[in-house]
């Protein structure tokens, strides 16, 4: 991507606030991820599943102090913060949906390709609860009366995007995002979560885990996330049928956004079957061409 200078407040976003002192114990037992990983120097990737293994949401996670925070889209936080309630009760543990919070991405041109160590440079320290490296991209969680400050100092060279930029990484980097319409539908293999970490095979017990793992050292998998172009010049629901040129289903829509250039066309992240690779594709009417990852 070429967002040379540029911001995005991540108003879509929403942090969970997870703290008390069992916190560790209560989610090692509920999440995909290994919570030993977030030792408060690195963001981690995790799911949330069903007791069926699919997958009610998929997430950024960091420890800051002694709390966990938990970076999910605005649609599936309320059900996410909801659902972890129902198993915490026997815990010593408060989770809250944390209203005063408001996540922005900025470019700040990283070295690094992927998730990195948190990122707190002193000109951000002051306003910043937390911030990490993706691709390009600082994402910084603030209190939202901190905003206006960030913009008028750190990000007084970047202009506002006029592109989802954020969504765009995670797409390119093939970042998979329960939305609401694919909450409890996604295998985590199907979209692509091991793949990036997301799952950790050697923590131990958690909901979903013996599905999950049965399908990774028993199955053969046959459904894979790949990148693809769409021409439609809006997004597209996540959860939309891919369909073949034999009018049949044969995977669906993970993520979407516009990417703005000569064509502002879609790009997306699918989940798709094997099968299907070499046929003619669409989406919701629209041609569909697969591409390369980066």
């Amino acid at each position: 991507m070429n967002n040379s200078n540029q911001y995005q407040v991540l108003s879509d976003y929403q942090v969970i606030r997870i703290n008390g002192d069992d916190s560790e114990k209560f989610l090692q037992g509920q999440l995909t991820c290994d919570l030993k990983d977030a030792n408060g120097e690195k963001i981690i990737l995790g799911g949330y599943c069903n007791v069926q293994g699919r997958l009610h949401a998929t997430f950024y996670l960091a420890k800051v102090n002694s709390e966990y925070l938990l970076v999910c889209p605005v649609v599936v936080a309320e059900h996410l913060t909801a659902t972890l309630a129902k198993y915490a009760v026997f815990f010593q543990t408060t989770i809250k949906l944390e209203e005063s919070f408001t996540l922005i991405a900025y470019t700040k041109n990283h070295q690094q390709a992927d998730l990195t160590q948190m990122d707190l440079s002193k000109d951000i320290a002051s306003k910043a609860k937390m911030a990490f490296a993706l691709g390009e991209l600082t994402i910084a969680i603030l209190e939202t009366n901190n905003l206006d400050n960030l913009v008028q100092t750190e990000l007084a060279d970047h202009d506002a995007a006029s592109a989802d930029i954020f969504a765009l990484q995670q797409i390119h980097k093939q970042i998979p995002m329960v939305q609401a319409a694919t909450i409890e539908t996604f295998l985590p293999h199907y979209i692509g979560l091991p793949q990036i970490g997301g799952v950790n095979f050697e923590k131990g017990c958690y909901t979903g885990q013996e599905v999950v793992a049965r399908m990774h050292y028993r199955g053969s998998l046959k459904t894979h996330p790949s990148l693809a172009e769409i021409e439609s010049q809006e997004n597209i629901e996540a959860g939309t049928p891919i369909i073949n040129h034999l009018d049949k289903k044969v995977g669906e829509l993970i993520n979407s956004a516009v990417e703005k250039g000569s064509n502002n066309k879609l790009i997306a992240l699918i989940s798709l079957a094997d099968k299907a690779l070499q046929d003619e594709l669409s989406v919701a009417g629209y041609p569909l061409k697969l591409l390369s990852a980066d």
